[in-house]
């Protein structure tokens, strides 16, 4: 008997510690994590700020490899290369699953997902496949034009950069999933952008074509893309534009601004997937704790001009950081600016991934 008393106690002690981890918000991968976590993704994703006191705390390292493009991730995983986290936004997950190249998500394993706003679970579907989570998000933001302030004005509508007083003083972003939708939504595409007949893909190439023309260069990084504007080499990014770039130019004294188009660009959702092959998951698990949290949500994600996932990271939020999304209305506003879906797989109805990828080759390589 008291063997048995002893027993109960032990298990009772046991499973209150284990509340007590929860309760904390502090995952059972946060306590054994060691060694680097590599991550294959934006530039920007690896929070090298915000990630600081958790790099720290735990000794590990976070070894970013930088992508151009989503199409990256997909053929750098498919051809075997070994990442911790990669980052797609949701137009490519179901690739990635189909493929066989993510695993599922343990949400047990992230306390801090029950914080994610109602808004973004709503619009998280395209996450989930087969009754598992695949992706957690960690943003969510558009493809505004950038443009140089200080020499113009806001861009009204795409078709401005087709005059001639505009070529050669705009750049275009290499990434094909951002540049097709908004040449989609500027042609008349209503509904799903990713869902593009063989009539309108036609009407978005022929418009990219045009845009291409008279674009100064098409960059393959952000950094290539600040550089041009602040110098004025450029005055706007016609595509793929990131709201970052304008928050580091403005940190440098340049006055750097966005907008959106009367035609409408891409919402995105951006996550954190945990590859297949995947050397050291329980990390990754823990830095996707991490990103969810309060601190790397503002820090990380906010003060890059990027819309942040959770609810508790409202109360840190100033006037200012509050006004560029409508953080109180997120389930509207997915439902009014709905973020691409799945790209199609399998040739039918509409143009497929593999035709966006040959498209946007096409667009680069003419004259």
């Amino acid at each position: 008997m008291l063997k048995k008393r002893k027993l109960l106690i032990i298990t009772s002690l046991t499973l209150c510690v284990l509340v007590s981890s929860f309760a904390l918000g502090v995952s059972f991968a946060e306590k054994k994590i060691s060694g680097s976590i590599r991550i294959l993704g934006w530039e920007g994703y690896e929070f090298t700020e915000a990630f600081k006191e958790f790099k720290e705390k735990y000794g590990v390292t976070i070894d970013p490899t930088y992508i151009a493009s989503n199409d990256e991730i997909f053929a750098k995983l498919k051809a075997g290369a070994e990442y911790d986290i990669v980052t797609p936004n949701q137009a490519n997950i179901e690739q990635l699953v189909v493929n066989n190249l993510l695993q599922p998500i343990d949400v047990s394993k992230i306390p801090n997902y029950k914080n994610l706003d109602p808004g973004i679970l709503d619009a998280m579907e395209m996450f989930n496949f087969e009754g598992k989570v695949w992706a957690v998000p960690i943003n969510f933001g558009k493809n505004d034009v950038v443009y140089n302030a200080d020499k113009v004005g806001p861009l009204e509508s795409y078709w401005d950069l087709l005059k001639p007083e505009w070529k050669g003083r705009y750049i275009m972003q290499d990434e094909a999933l951002g540049a097709i939708t908004q040449a989609a939504k500027a042609t008349g595409k209503k509904g799903d952008p990713s869902l593009l007949t063989p009539e309108e893909f036609a009407k978005a190439k022929d418009f990219l074509i045009k845009l291409k023309k008279g674009a100064r260069a098409i960059v393959i990084s952000k950094g290539e893309a600040k550089s041009m504007l602040i110098s004025g080499e450029v005055d706007l990014q016609a595509t793929s534009g990131d709201l970052m770039i304008a928050k580091l130019a403005k940190e440098e004294g340049y006055n750097l601004e966005w907008n959106i188009p009367k035609e409408g660009t891409l919402v995105f959702i951006d996550s954190y997937c945990i590859p297949v092959n995947a050397p050291n998951p329980e990390a990754a698990y823990a830095l996707i704790n991490e990103v969810l949290t309060p601190y790397v949500q503002h820090v990380g994600v906010v003060k890059n001009y990027w819309g942040a996932v959770t609810t508790d990271v409202k109360p840190l939020l100033s006037e200012e950081e509050k006004s560029l999304y409508p953080y109180d209305t997120l389930v509207e506003f997915f439902a009014e600016s709905k973020p691409n879906g799945p790209l199609p797989l399998e040739p039918g109805k509409y143009a497929t991934m593999a035709d966006w990828i040959e498209m946007w080759q096409e667009v680069k390589a003419a004259p």
